[in-house]
């Protein structure tokens, strides 16, 4: 398992907290000045051992607001 970043385009984001349920350890929703809540990264580099979470995250976000970034060793 390499290493990974989380991004989240909070032009895409609506704060349906699919992020928060799949991985609390590495999200958060937080009221904005927006229409709704949005999704915050809490460890943008986090554990290797942390990324089947990440990526549940990504995959279940309704609106495909999460990215997963592979970095190379």
């Amino acid at each position: 398992m390499g290493k990974f970043r989380i991004k989240v385009d909070l032009g895409l984001c609506q704060g349906h907290s699919v992020c928060l349920a799949e991985a609390p350890e590495l999200f958060r929703v937080v009221d904005t000045d927006m229409a709704y809540p949005q999704a915050q990264v809490i460890q943008e580099n986090p554990a290797p051992e942390l990324l089947s979470k990440a990526e549940g995250a990504a995959e279940y976000c309704p609106n495909g607001a999460i990215t997963i970034v592979y970095e190379d060793d």
